[in-house]
């Protein structure tokens, strides 16, 4: 068994249980895996002010500004679960719609407006990770970011899933346990020290209930984005995602 950690990437910490017997290739692909991180975390980390994301946030520009070819498939993505979700996936926090991207440029017309990842880099993280191990055969992998972005690939050396409890924020009683097989688990929700994350960009009101979401989904990155939409739709709005995406396993928490 490998364990490789990083004690701060992408706002979190990140930690990786590689199963396989073969030390020298596990030793590779940690180091494949720990540059592809640091590579995301250059472009989509805007507190760090020399990333892609902090320059175009920086510069309010309603001119075209070049992007790399990384971003522009993300803003794609991005663009895509806007649209699937009813608006409530949105990286500006206010209105995706008014971004203007093609051929690896971009301009953001409206100069209160900023690009933000955090509901989003993770997820595509582990999309990536995943991607990387699966190129190696390697079928066996725990991938954790920060306890909210889970991917169990395979199974634990001792059984035949992996096994991961939900706990209560507020009391740390255990909400649900999930056994992981080639699925990932995103979790969002509100503490007593942090219920002013999570904003509704349709009306610009913060969600501060005390609630949480689960999200099972084979792709990680449909797990990170819903979580979060899961938060603040309502009944009728979480119906209709439902059916967008059919692979999810959805469950909201009052706590």
């Amino acid at each position: 068994m490998f364990h490789g950690f990083i004690p701060h990437i992408m706002g979190t910490r990140f930690d990786i249980l590689i199963i396989h017997p073969n030390v020298t290739l596990l030793h590779r692909i940690w180091v494949t895996i720990t540059n592809e991180l640091e590579y995301l975390d250059r472009i989509l980390n805007r507190f760090d002010p020399k990333s892609e994301v902090s320059k175009i946030n920086a510069l309010h520009s309603q001119n075209s500004i070049p992007i790399s070819t990384e971003l522009g498939n993300i803003l794609q993505l991005c663009q895509y679960y806007y649209e699937h979700t009813f608006h409530l996936f949105d990286i500006t926090l206010k209105d995706f719609s008014e971004i203007q991207f093609c051929n690896r440029h971009i301009s953001l017309p409206a100069s209160e407006l900023t690009l933000d990842f955090g509901g989003f880099a993770k997820g595509y993280a582990l999309q990536k990770i995943r991607n990387i191990l699966q190129q190696e055969n390697l079928q066996n992998a725990f991938i954790d970011f920060g306890n909210s972005s889970i991917l169990g690939m395979g199974h634990h050396p001792y059984g035949n899933c992996w096994k991961v409890s939900f706990l209560n924020p507020y009391n740390q009683s255990i909400l649900k346990e999930f056994n992981l097989k080639d699925c990932a688990l995103s979790t969002s929700g509100n503490t007593l020290q942090y219920n002013r994350h999570i904003i509704n960009p349709l009306t610009g009101i913060y969600n501060g209930e005390r609630k949480a979401s689960t999200i099972l989904s084979p792709d990680p990155l449909e797990a990170e984005i819903l979580s979060t939409v899961w938060m603040i739709a309502d009944h009728r709005q979480r119906e209709y995602i439902a059916k967008n995406f059919k692979d999810i396993q959805a469950t909201l928490y009052d706590l």
